[in-house]
């Protein structure tokens, strides 16, 4: 993280939402040090996606004492993240950036322009003992007033938390996520899932029939098409955070 060597868009994003180059000291609660709890996620749920893009981890997640948890691309059916841990220092820091930005009280924030196609950007904090939700409909790069301070916030947040060095994560459980319609087994070649798990089967989510599993199956990083009977259905293997113990933790946040 480079919180004093900030350049370019970073520290312009700094500067709008708090008025200076420094670090913001605005009053706010000690951020929480509960390794198991979400201190602050980021995502943009978009449509017209496929499957894996909407099941896909939050683009940033930063548990309790600074551990940042960001996704890392997939492998066939397997999507992986990478982590690592802030400073105290940059810790501290960007959870006051959060509170400049207005972060600590749930808002809606519409957009002024009607679009068929468009998307919702989900911020939520936690603070006090309390987790606040902030979402912004179809957000872009130019936006001004209240709108451009959660899009500036989430700009200057994912430079603050890049870094060089980072650890593959390597969850407890996944979950197997399961989307139908794409077509049977008389239409194209497929496997049934490898191991003998029944998909289908699952607890419903919005992002497709879950299943948790502990391991993953080799043959997983190959395809994400695998046959269940004569149907061939989509595959995702997501990473659980920290935080998500069951598949009905999936649909927090959703919009």
């Amino acid at each position: 993280m480079r919180t004093l060597t900030l350049a370019g868009e970073a520290l312009a994003v700094l500067v709008v939402l708090t008025g200076s180059i420094h670090a913001p000291y605005a009053r706010v609660p000690d951020p929480p040090t509960d390794p198991g709890a979400a201190v602050l996620q980021v995502k943009e749920w978009r449509s017209l996606v496929g499957p894996s893009e909407q099941a896909e981890i939050p683009e940033v997640t930063i548990l309790g004492g600074g551990r940042v948890i960001v996704p890392a691309g997939q492998d066939g059916a397997l999507q992986r993240a990478t982590e690592h841990t802030l400073t105290p220092d940059e810790y501290r820091y960007v959870y006051r950036l959060a509170h400049q930005a207005g972060l600590a009280r749930n808002r809606h924030y519409s957009s002024p322009i009607e679009a068929t196609d468009g998307s919702l950007l989900v911020v939520t904090l936690r603070s006090g003992g309390r987790t606040y939700t902030t979402t912004v409909t179809s957000p872009w790069a130019g936006e001004a007033g209240p709108r451009g301070r959660i899009v500036g916030f989430r700009r200057a947040l994912n430079a603050l938390v890049a870094a060089e060095a980072t650890t593959p994560y390597r969850p407890a459980e996944y979950a197997a996520l399961v989307t139908g319609g794409f077509g049977s087994r008389e239409d194209r070649a497929a496997r049934p899932w490898p191991g003998g798990t029944e998909l289908l089967p699952g607890v419903r989510t919005y992002v497709g029939m879950c299943t948790p599993l502990t391991s993953v199956p080799p043959e997983a990083t190959g395809t994400a098409l695998w046959a269940s009977g004569r149907e061939i259905l989509w595959v995702t293997l997501r990473p659980l955070l920290p935080h998500e113990r069951a598949c009905a933790d999936l649909d927090r946040g959703t919009p």
